[in-house]
């Protein structure tokens, strides 16, 4: 049986959340007090005249009344404390939210929470086993040893990311463990990838969000070959849940390479221009698409 992962995990951490921006908003004075970000101050103003926060306060009760299943906060901390020094500078010293610069960071959040649900859920939603050829776009740290020890000796494990010290933490924990049928490489997964094998699956787990939503659809079908399985996770993908979109990319901006959070619609219509397919949509926050053919 799959994990549920909406209610427990992703809806909690919105309730948590709007709890966050409602005491944000008291202690700030953000309406009223100007500070010298005044582009985030901005944003904030926009989000603050558009909420209606007595009503948003009572589902966070709602929301927050069942425990998650996992620890799933301290990246929401983190992103809630450094919104507080965004409003001094965009790019704050104490803002340590970076690939590259927090690289030790985020490996803490990538191991545990909603990043570890969604690695196990995928691998079930997969039936992932000894064998299978999986690339994973935007791996991190933690991904390859996971799925490489899934697909085993018989499979290929493939992982793309454009963090330099993260890759090298997961190839650490890789060569220690012997998975010499673990790949990864250094690049953009939304720049032109050429794939000299064909692969099973494709893995796009919270990375189009920070990424060309069609490029990297375009560079997943291409290492399917014609046809295969897409799997992508998304903390919210905006046309089902607005209104959570719009909290979250509040606090995601906060994030270098953070766009905005993709849309069903827009994958969907990505798609139609590069192959046919079938999709399935998953406790709101998965979308498992069979490629069938390339156009």
């Amino acid at each position: 049986m799959l994990k549920s992962l909406s209610v427990s995990d992703v809806d909690f951490i919105y309730g948590y959340m709007i709890l966050k921006s409602y005491f944000f908003k008291i202690k700030t004075n953000i309406e009223n007090s100007d500070y010298p970000n005044s582009e985030y101050v901005r944003r904030w103003r926009e989000f603050c005249n558009r909420t209606d926060f007595e009503s948003l306060l009572r589902k966070a009760f709602d929301l927050i009344s069942t425990p998650p299943s996992s620890d799933c906060l301290n990246l929401f901390d983190c992103l809630d404390r450094s919104s507080y020094f965004a409003l001094i500078h965009k790019e704050h010293p104490n803002i340590t939210l970076g690939f590259i610069k927090d690289a030790d960071l985020w490996d803490l959040w990538l191991r545990e929470g909603i990043f570890r649900v969604a690695r196990e859920k995928t691998a079930e939603m997969l039936s992932l086993s000894n064998g299978d050829k999986v690339v994973d776009f935007g791996c991190g740290s933690s991904s390859p040893l996971f799925y490489g020890e899934i697909v085993g000796p018989n499979g290929l494990y493939s992982g793309i990311d454009f963090s330099k010290p993260l890759l090298n933490l997961a190839r650490i924990r890789v060569r220690e463990n012997h998975l010499d049928w673990v790949n990864l490489r250094q690049e953009y997964v939304d720049t032109r990838l050429i794939f000299k094998r064909r692969y099973d699956y494709v893995i796009c787990s919270s990375i189009l969000q920070y990424a060309d939503v069609g490029a990297v659809l375009r560079n997943a079908i291409e290492a399917l070959g014609g046809n295969g399985v897409i799997v992508i996770f998304s903390e919210v993908f905006s046309d089902l849940e607005p209104e959570k979109a719009e909290l979250f990319e509040l606090y995601y901006s906060l994030i270098p390479q953070f766009k905005r959070f993709p849309s069903v619609t827009e994958i969907l219509n990505y798609l139609s221009q590069f192959c046919e397919y079938r999709y399935k949509l998953l406790d709101k926050n998965f979308l498992k698409i069979e490629v069938l053919d390339v156009i």
